[in-house]
């Protein structure tokens, strides 16, 4: 029977850094969950990553939406924690979008990177242009140099930026 190949992950830090308390909090099953200490550090990570790895390995379609779906889903419940055990109102000034994107409304590219740049129109491109059609649009604000730079900050971070 064949071997099969895996990857190994392996976490240290200092015990009072910030990474060290949040492994170490981990560690401690802090809600009595039956799930051992890498399995918590698993799903975190799918729940944050999964759908982005896909994309990136080529999946798209249902599927994809589907996995994005439960992520969010996930992701949204964490937030829901956060702000109940922390006792932080939701910001009535933020209001998420729920606007449905089209697989049509994106722009494909070479390499396909999740942190494009999302116009106006709704469109994601990825690519570090502006479109020259929305110059009288800049007024808006909307993605402001700051912003920007934060983005491409991102992009190169995770080596998105390279042809």
């Amino acid at each position: 029977m064949a071997e099969i190949e895996q990857i190994r992950v392996s976490i240290k830090r200092p015990k009072d850094s910030l990474d060290g308390k949040v492994v170490g909090y981990i560690r401690s099953n802090p809600f009595g969950l039956e799930a051992d200490y890498s399995q918590v550090i698993t799903a975190t990570l799918k729940n944050h990553w999964l759908p982005l790895a896909l994309f990136s390995s080529g999946l798209r379609g249902e599927e994809l939406r589907q996995i994005g779906i439960w992520a969010i889903g996930q992701l949204e419940a964490q937030i829901s924690v956060i702000r109940r055990i922390c006792g932080i109102v939701p910001d009535p000034l933020v209001v998420t979008s729920n606007t449905p994107v089209q697989a049509s409304d994106i722009v494909a590219s070479d390499s396909p990177s999740i942190l494009g740049i999302i116009s106006a129109d709704q469109q994601i491109s990825s690519t570090d242009e502006e479109d020259e059609d929305d110059d009288d649009d800049d007024d808006d604000g909307f993605l402001s140099s700051q912003n920007y730079q934060e983005m491409t900050d991102i992009k190169r971070m995770f080596g998105w930026d390279k042809p």
